[in-house]
């Protein structure tokens, strides 16, 4: 259950009143609403999509040109 919520200028004169109803319905939109936008994990995609390696010339296949200084083939 929610109160009537009033709201006051710095005079303490009420400036506005918020239903007990339209915090309700504000408060179960906004929670239901939030529940909807997640996404779970497991259907998030992340990063990038691996490349095509049948695209690639052979030497760049392994992941090295054949030229590097430190290479471990």
């Amino acid at each position: 259950m929610f109160y009537p919520v009033k709201i006051k200028d710095h005079k303490g004169k009420i400036k506005k009143v918020l239903p007990s109803k339209k915090l309700s319905k504000d408060y179960w939109e906004n929670y239901f609403g939030g529940l909807k936008k997640r996404v779970p994990l497991h259907l998030k995609k992340r990063g990038r999509k691996p490349q095509d390696l049948t695209s690639l010339p052979d030497e760049d296949r392994n992941g090295s040109s054949g030229n590097d200084e430190y290479s471990l083939d």
